[in-house]
């Protein structure tokens, strides 16, 4: 298997160190982490830090709920009350077009989800 960076080739994606920068239309970009492990390429997004959702009313049932909805990307919010966006695929057969699937939803899910919660554009 190439490595993970191998698999990012395409428009509105820049690689800095272990992050992807994914780029929308209209000037919004999202930044993803990937990791490695033996069989999968995790990715993980920040949506929101703890400041901008401290005062998000029911901010778990709100991540509960878009869970619910989402797809390939889950929602977490960590010890440090930020909200996280998950998403993994399996290296076993993997394309690029696979790969970036995960990773481009990943990016538009945590920023649509960010701009749910704080109306910006900060992650």
């Amino acid at each position: 298997m190439p490595d993970w960076r191998a698999l990012c080739t395409g428009p509105h994606l820049a690689i800095e160190g272990d992050d992807v920068v994914v780029a929308f239309d209209g000037g919004r970009t999202h930044r993803v982490r990937v990791r490695e492990t033996d069989e999968v390429y995790e990715m993980h997004a920040l949506v929101a830090g703890a400041a901008a959702v401290r005062k998000v009313p029911d901010l778990a049932l709100r991540v509960w709920r878009y869970n619910r909805a989402a797809q390939l990307v889950g929602f977490r919010i960590d010890v440090r009350e930020r909200v996280w966006a998950e998403g993994w695929v399996a290296k076993a057969g993997l394309t690029a077009e696979e790969f970036q699937l995960v990773l481009r939803r990943v990016a538009a899910e945590s920023d649509r989800f960010e701009f749910l919660l704080t109306g910006k554009d900060v992650e």
